[in-house]
């Protein structure tokens, strides 16, 4: 017994000096900001040649920003009716965007899933490397629902697909809005209220999640409860029976699923630019 454990030990010090040696081998970016801070941009992917069959999809990762809804209509435009999944990875960001990407989406007819997007030739610490996305075409990557998530206000912009799917594996965060400074006694992490969705109270907001949320198919009622079990710095871990049940979400991926569409013939457009 104690040679098994002295070999596992020594293990376990040769893998960790080799991790370590890798992320010194890897040169920083003093001014790059780190992943979650960065605007959410959007890039067509798909997972093979396609001169057969192939997996594509709309890889969406980011913060959502307040130019976010631009830069996705300028998207569906250059897609001239041509349906893909979106799949996001976002800790979330402005709320008003996230309703504009999700009202876009529904319009568009579109399925929006939870994903995480690797392209291929990209550095192990960040597998959708800006180097590596085609501007105005197509990249070349995998989608992997498993260890994905969708926090803040992306399950807001997750809602506007008709179809909504995460992985059994995927995380999905709600908590409350940041409006301003808190009221006294309202939604207090002491005391909880489930009708505080903010860090203030506010009919109009409330009234214009609701509105969206009602268009959407999704129960206000459950997701205001979720958002008032957290902080405005604290999240509530979504579980997939209560995605479901409440329309955040309404399909779960099985272990042999994954988002993107699957073509299983020839598309030339696939490898060619989409924007005149």
């Amino acid at each position: 017994m104690p040679i098994h454990f002295y070999l596992r030990t020594t293990y376990c010090l040769i893998a960790a000096v080799f991790f370590l040696s890798m992320i010194a081998a890897i040169p920083a970016n003093a001014g790059q900001k780190p992943l979650e801070d960065r605007p959410m941009d959007f890039a067509l992917v798909h997972d093979g040649n396609c001169k057969e069959t192939c997996i594509r999809w709309i890889s969406a990762e980011g913060a959502i920003t307040s130019n976010t809804p631009k830069q996705f209509k300028t998207l569906l435009r250059s897609l001239k009716g041509r349906k893909f999944p979106v799949v996001f990875q976002s800790y979330g960001g402005d709320v008003d965007a996230a309703l504009s990407i999700g009202r876009m989406i529904r319009a568009a007819g579109l399925e929006t899933a939870i994903g995480r997007t690797r392209l291929n030739d990209c550095p192990m610490l960040e597998p959708r490397c800006a180097q590596k996305i085609v501007r105005n075409g197509w990249s070349v990557g995998e989608v992997h629902a498993g260890g994905a998530y969708c926090f803040s206000a992306c399950p807001l912009a997750l809602a506007g697909g008709k179809v909504r799917a995460a992985g059994i594996t995927s995380d999905i965060g709600l908590h409350q809005i940041t409006n301003g400074r808190k009221n006294s006694g309202y939604g207090t992490a002491g005391r909880r209220n489930l009708d505080a969705i903010s860090t203030r109270s506010d009919p109009v907001l409330k009234r214009m999640l609701s509105i969206y949320l009602d268009e959407m198919g999704v129960s206000r009622d459950d997701v205001f409860a979720m958002m008032g079990l957290a902080t405005p710095e604290g999240l509530y871990r979504v579980q997939n029976a209560e995605a479901l049940r409440s329309g955040v979400i309404t399909k779960v991926f099985s272990d042999t699923e994954e988002p993107g569409y699957v073509s299983h013939v020839a598309d030339p457009q696939a490898s060619e630019d989409v924007v005149e």
